[in-house]
């Protein structure tokens, strides 16, 4: 099976920094929910504690989406290809598992093109769309362009 790898950074150079967006994220969620716990307090005290409290709702929602940022780009797209004459594999970060593909399924193959970088693969099942991370050479991309020649099935 020929396996090809679309971007270059290695695995623990995007587990590290997810791993540190997910503890700032619990630790904001920490924060905010003890801040939500504690009893009322006098008025003038009480003023303090809101603004207090409107920059822990902004810390925690900032890093929720950071979370959601650094999960869907590349824990939920594909990072691999590995082509056989029967199926395709789409390799995946943990926690989702490699996905096979028989190649009768596939509709379409496509590069979407990016601004800075190459762009990403879709891959068209009947079913599903699959989307690959954003990858800076194009050279991957191309090979498997031509290893997947697509069929018009209408």
């Amino acid at each position: 099976m020929n396996s090809i790898v679309l971007d270059d950074f290695p695995p623990w150079s995007i587990y590290i920094p997810a791993l540190f967006v997910l503890l700032v994220f619990l630790l904001a969620i920490t924060l905010l929910s003890r801040a939500l716990r504690r009893k009322r307090e006098s008025e003038s005290e009480r003023r303090g504690k809101s603004r207090s409290i409107r920059l822990q709702w902004i810390f925690a929602i900032a890093s929720g989406a950071a979370l959601w940022f650094i999960f869907t780009s590349m824990f939920w797209r594909f990072h691999a290809v590995a082509i056989d004459p029967l199926t395709v594999r789409l390799d995946y970060l943990w926690p989702r598992p490699s996905a096979m593909i028989p190649r009768t399924e596939i509709v379409e193959v496509r590069l979407s093109r990016g601004a800075r970088t190459c762009g990403h693969l879709e891959v068209a099942t009947r079913e599903e769309v699959y989307f690959s991370v954003d990858f800076k050479r194009c050279k991957e991309a191309e090979t498997i362009l031509k290893e997947l020649p697509i069929r018009d099935i209408r």
